[in-house]
């Protein structure tokens, strides 16, 4: 029992850690997600402030190449600062994408990874399951074969004879101090003082001395 009972306990502790296991990866995904909806959330708005940015930098061109053309030349390295500018966000812009898409990744992979835990500590799971029901039927055989044992026990039948006294012994003193109908048999030991002189005997049978040897074989 006290294998058993190890047995249920580890079976019990492992579906603990699993129950573990599945929590922390619910959790460590549910954070992940978080993230890469912050991510895209902050990239989304990157991306907003830089279109606001362009469209606002178009309308100050715009403006200025209103007011002088004559300074084209100016307006044109402006300009191009602006389109050096714009590509730096763009780049930016690109990073973020690509930053985004490394936190999805690592978001698959780590779910692979828990996935292919959860599924090693199902296999451990079911194998001391297996084995605990091995063990319950081994239990459950040996109390058969221990139940089958005493009942044979049972069938066995002792049977006394009190042998009658030699030629030359009958003044000799018996020790037998009483012979029931039941199978119960007193003896006195007259070296011994009180109680303990006295011992008494369970058969299922007891046969005096004057017992034919043939009654005393019979069943």
């Amino acid at each position: 029992m006290n294998e058993k009972d190890s047995t249920s306990a580890e079976i019990a502790a492992l579906k603990q850690e699993l129950e573990n296991v599945r929590k922390a990866h619910k959790d460590h995904c549910l954070q992940l997600e978080n993230d890469a909806k912050k991510a895209q959330d902050d990239l989304e708005k990157t991306l907003q402030e830089v279109e606001n940015h362009l469209g606002e930098s178009k309308r100050k061109v715009q403006q200025l190449e209103d007011k002088s053309r004559s300074k084209s030349q100016q307006w044109n390295k402006k300009e191009h600062i602006y389109k050096t500018f714009t590509e730096f966000q763009l780049g930016a812009l690109k990073e973020l994408r690509f930053a985004s898409q490394s936190v999805r990744q690592e978001l698959l992979k780590t779910q692979k990874s828990y996935t292919e835990d959860i599924g090693l500590l199902g296999t451990k799971v079911k194998v001391l399951q297996d084995a605990a029901e091995s063990y319950e039927e081994a239990v459950s055989e040996n109390r058969k074969l221990h139940n089958e044992i005493q009942e044979l026990k049972g069938n066995i039948r002792v049977y006394c004879r009190i042998r009658p006294f030699l030629p030359g012994q009958k003044d000799k003193q018996t020790t037998i101090d009483y012979i029931g109908e039941n199978g119960e048999i007193i003896v006195v030991n007259p070296s011994k003082p009180g109680k303990d002189s006295r011992r008494s005997f369970k058969f299922n049978k007891v046969y005096g001395p004057h017992a034919t040897q043939g009654a005393s074989l019979c069943t």
